[in-house]
């Protein structure tokens, strides 16, 4: 998925874990002119936020550092890992049901096992999403976790 902008884009980093699994992940995100970014990617790593979330950034030894979730963009996010040995051929193979629905995907081959985020535009059918994600982990194709599911109900936080 490219979620490329022609508007000037910035790093930021988003702390994931604790104690000895403390991660770092770098995202790109649009400056909104007053101190807010919109993000523009989907995480691999962290939690609690989506594409087209606007969030504040906090400068922090030289790099601008996540603060808080400012309000949603209504997206959701969630991940499916492979296998080790299973590539993105047969990831492809099994994509064309979240697809349809309008769902997509970033893919990195970082680690062992290919991993994948996937976007859920607002308008999409989350619960159906999450169906076919449940039944593709019971059918040992994947692996998946849910990042940021966006409630429409719900206030940002």
């Amino acid at each position: 998925m490219d979620h490329t902008s022609s508007l000037p884009r910035t790093t930021v980093s988003f702390p994931v874990g604790e104690g000895d699994e403390r991660i770092v992940e770098r995202m790109h995100a649009i400056p909104q002119g007053d101190g807010s970014y919109l993000l523009d990617n989907s995480p691999f790593y962290a939690f609690g936020i989506s594409f087209e979330d606007l969030f504040s950034a906090v400068p922090q030894e030289g790099e601008l550092v996540f603060s808080k979730v400012i309000s949603r963009g209504g997206h959701s996010t969630y991940r499916i890992k492979l296998s080790v040995g299973r590539d993105h051929a047969f990831f492809l193979k099994h994509w064309s049901g979240l697809e349809k629905l309008g769902c997509t995907y970033e893919g990195s081959s970082a680690s062992l096992g290919r991993l994948y985020s996937i976007d859920i535009p607002p308008g999409v059918d989350v619960f159906e999403v999450y169906r076919l994600l449940e039944q593709g982990e019971q059918n040992n194709i994947w692996n998946f976790e849910e990042a940021h599911y966006f409630d429409p109900k719900a206030s940002a936080s």
